[in-house]
């Protein structure tokens, strides 16, 4: 089954696969992978917005300044909060540059490379879902994961039980009518409580950040991070990401419910 967690969550996973073909021929939607997301809402009818958030109940806006996000604020009214992430981006160079120094250094003794599949439905890539899931993350779709549904690349690392213990992943997210339709987003970054303080962060995300420009051949990185995230804002500067102060990423979801965890 290539879909995993919460109904709810199953179900927003369904649909952004299934709305693909709309998304990669609609100028201004992103692929979000759990939501419906806009990177120009000017692109977009404000209707359709009001009609996503009263049914899934989240709503992205990616890639926006923050004079945009205010008045996003002001359009939802009271009865939703809008939360923001930083940006952070890095060219080719500057990032290759600083990945390939993270990568001189070897994966931790125990630990291997977990080979994904293309089928979604392969215990690799539900047992990928599951760390995510047990270290807070919301996952995508086993579709999405293995690059099925936009171009993606999904980096695993596995203990000496075959339990995957770190996790990191890298799409195309924005269609060809957008200005950045060559940029590259890595997220989904996530470290098993037992095996964390040894830099394995670090290395997924380089392994990620790597795969972004090698594999998939995208121009740019990009990279999300909440402002008081200090361990992982730390995690992605060491792959010469830095904040861009101009942009914002913001997450609209109703007043009463908690911050989504990208």
């Amino acid at each position: 089954m290539t879909y995993y967690g919460t109904e709810k969550q199953q179900r927003l996973q369904r649909q952004s696969d299934e709305a693909q073909p709309k998304i990669a021929a609609t100028p201004g939607l992103v692929q979000a992978g759990r939501f419906f997301s806009v990177d120009n809402f000017d692109l977009i009818d404000w209707a359709f917005v009001d009609e996503r958030l009263a049914l899934d109940g989240v709503f992205g806006f990616r890639m926006m300044s923050a004079t945009c996000i205010e008045d996003i604020r002001l359009k939802l009214g009271p009865s939703y909060r809008v939360d923001v992430w930083s940006v952070c981006r890095a060219d080719r160079t500057a990032a290759t540059r600083a990945c390939t120094v993270i990568l001189e250094d070897d994966i931790p003794g125990g630990l291997t490379r977990v080979n994904l599949p293309a089928d979604p439905d392969n215990d690799a890539v539900r047992a990928v879902q599951t760390c995510m899931a047990e270290n807070g993350i919301a996952p995508f779709s086993g579709a999405m994961l293995a690059g099925n549904i936009v171009p993606a690349v999904t980096i695993a690392l596995a203990d000496a039980q075959g339990h995957v213990v770190a996790t990191a992943h890298a799409n195309m997210p924005f269609n060809t009518h957008s200005k950045h339709s060559g940029t590259a987003w890595v997220g989904l970054i996530a470290v098993a409580a037992q095996q964390r303080g040894k830099g394995l962060g670090r290395l997924i995300n380089a392994l990620a950040v790597r795969a972004a420009f090698e594999t998939l051949g995208a121009d740019e990185v990009v990279e999300f991070v909440h402002a008081d995230n200090i361990i992982s804002r730390r995690m992605i500067e060491a792959c010469s990401l830095r904040v861009d102060p101009g942009i914002l990423c913001g997450l609209a979801t109703p007043i009463v419910d908690a911050r989504f965890t990208t």
